[in-house]
């Protein structure tokens, strides 16, 4: 549990990034004015990738920048809860996966667990495609699976940020589940105590470094910072403004 800390700590940074995404995202707080806090994001600045590759994908942004802005105008999916009890009463069914902090029948019936903590190393830096895509392949999903991702409610963060990563490593058919476990349980969503584990998959990732962005590129860009007012005033980007996400 002590990495879901970690996690809480560093999403706020993330989540107008994840739930967009668009601007890239930041990792790091090497310039930040303040001193380093509890709430302060502290990690490096790219996702674990070497600086060729973090400045490889600025240019690869601006060459490619009407590309980039089709793909991602596709990429922030959602489905209902009703629409997702109908697809799971098919015979085509797409993975759903949990990515909250595990509470009493915090899981839709056949659920899988994809735990977010083991995203972060323990310096608190993301780690890098390979060893998330071991963690994904583990858990059960594979680049190919349709899948649904949901936590205890649709803006808790954990969500987005997942999808954020989903994105990150290329994975082409991923969607939040809208509303609260209230609303779900109203369309026929049926909750359990358990997970439902699945065979371990090979995941072949692509990343899409174009959601990744550089020190340089926060110089010509209005960076957001979506933490409480709280975490904000411990420590920020020089020039961010706040927007609590909440």
């Amino acid at each position: 549990m002590r990495n879901y800390g970690r996690l809480l700590s560093g999403l706020g940074m993330l989540l107008v990034i994840a739930a967009a995404l668009v601007g890239g995202a930041y990792a790091g707080c090497s310039s930040c004015t303040n001193t380093k806090s509890e709430g302060t994001w502290m990690g490096p600045s790219s996702l674990g990738l070497s600086s060729y590759e973090a400045t490889s994908s600025v240019e690869k942004t601006s060459e490619n920048g009407a590309d980039q802005a089709a793909d991602l105008s596709q990429a922030s999916s959602v489905i209902t809860a009703r629409a997702l009890f109908e697809d799971q009463e098919g015979d085509s069914k797409r993975v759903m996966a949990y990515v909250g902090v595990p509470g009493d029948e915090s899981y839709i019936e056949g659920s899988i667990h994809l735990p977010l903590d083991q995203v972060f190393n323990e310096d608190g830096s993301v780690k890098s495609p390979a060893e998330i895509a071991a963690l994904f392949g583990a858990a059960g999903i594979s680049e190919n699976d349709p899948l649904v991702i949901y936590g205890d409610s649709f803006v808790n963060g954990y969500d987005t940020f997942a999808f954020w990563v989903m994105k990150y490593m290329g994975h082409k058919d991923v969607v939040l589940l809208e509303g609260t476990k209230g609303g779900r349980e109203a369309a026929g969503l049926k909750f359990v105590a358990t997970p439902t584990p699945k065979a371990p998959e090979t995941y072949n990732p692509d990343p899409n470094l174009d959601l990744l962005a550089s020190n340089d590129q926060l110089e010509s860009a209005q960076v957001v910072d979506a933490r409480s007012p709280a975490e904000y005033a411990a420590g920020h980007l020089e020039g961010a403004v706040n927007i609590d996400y909440s």
